[in-house]
């Protein structure tokens, strides 16, 4: 599998190539996860959920025939929209030049889209009678490590995931506008101004099918309730070592002891876990230095990304 910039070139869409490569270094789970196109909004996917009995037996006797249990699943895609409409006589009198200025435009429309599908990769997204889940509401309660903060909308998590056709990925409508065009396509037409009277514009829209798969539930792990870093982040529940241990350690024992390919966090979880990582050294007999670490890249081998798409204000979670 491929990532979405990648797909879009292999796909025959080269034209399209730049423009999702500039939104991909605002938003890592695009140049992370694995992307898919389908011809529907739909699509269904066999999970296998048990192997078949097997067991050692003694010479002359049989045994019962078993079988693999399967499970299918059915994953829906959502409408990702937004719509542009400017004054034409500002457009055409931008000092950067017209066609720049509908490029920034365009740049900044699927940039706002692509952070909206980050975040409903972890939160999930419900419209319009369509909708997909995201990990937040698949990864199962037996996978998830609680950092203890239980204070209302303050709470924040990191995401362990697997990546990859069989596990979590992207997935999006072939014929997306988003995938095939270089350029948003920019109209002329008619707005109503701040007065209600009308005024010449340009207007171009983005609208295109897009969703979030996981075949394999045991492919997400989640430390939920992790509390906000500050001076004394041990005491707020920050993220850790110690918590990303026992967040690998449950990935792992599911998965038949397979690494998940990367972890996720907020930008204040990755500082927390940077000062967790310091060290205080005694310099004489009555003075120390405290040495900060370098910015965490990885766990055990295992690329912690930091995303805007994850949020410092998440609901405390529970179990029931």
């Amino acid at each position: 599998m491929a990532t979405l910039a990648t797909l879009v070139t292999g796909k025959g869409y080269d034209a399209s190539q730049g423009l999702i490569e500039e939104v991909a270094k605002l938003v890592p789970e695009l140049d992370t996860f694995d992307s898919i196109l389908i011809p529907g909004t739909t699509f269904q996917s066999v999970a296998q959920t048990s192997d078949p009995t097997t067991g050692f037996r003694t010479a002359g006797n049989g045994i019962d025939a078993s079988d693999e249990g399967y499970r299918l699943d059915t994953f829906a895609l959502g409408i990702l929209a937004g719509l542009c409409q400017r004054d034409k006589a500002v457009f055409d009198a931008d000092v950067r030049g017209r066609a720049a200025a509908l490029r920034a435009a365009a740049v900044s429309m699927v940039r706002s889209g692509m952070k909206t599908l980050a975040g409903k990769v972890w939160y999930g997204a419900a419209a319009n009678a369509e909708k997909f889940n995201g990990c937040a509401a698949l990864v199962k309660s037996t996978l998830v490590v609680n950092a203890g903060q239980s204070t209302a909308n303050e709470s924040s998590s990191a995401f362990a995931v697997g990546i990859g056709a069989d596990k979590c990925h992207l997935v999006f409508n072939e014929e997306s506008a988003l995938l095939t065009r270089a350029e948003l396509e920019w109209k002329e037409g008619i707005m109503n101004g701040t007065n209600d009277k009308p005024v010449p514009s340009y207007w171009t829209d983005l609208t295109g099918w897009a969703g979030f798969a996981c075949r394999n539930t045991n492919a997400i792990a989640r430390i939920a309730n992790l509390g906000a870093y500050n001076a004394s982040a041990a005491s707020n529940k920050a993220l850790t070592d110690e918590l990303l241990a026992e967040l690998v350690s449950k990935y792992a024992e599911a998965n038949d002891g397979v690494n998940p390919n990367a972890i996720f966090c907020t930008f204040k979880q990755r500082l927390a876990l940077q000062k967790s990582r310091g060290t205080t050294v005694r310099t004489g007999a009555k003075s120390t230095v405290e040495i900060t670490a370098g910015v965490p890249l990885e766990y055990a081998g295992i690329p912690i990304i930091a995303t805007n798409s994850l949020v410092d204000t998440e609901a405390v979670w529970t179990s029931s």
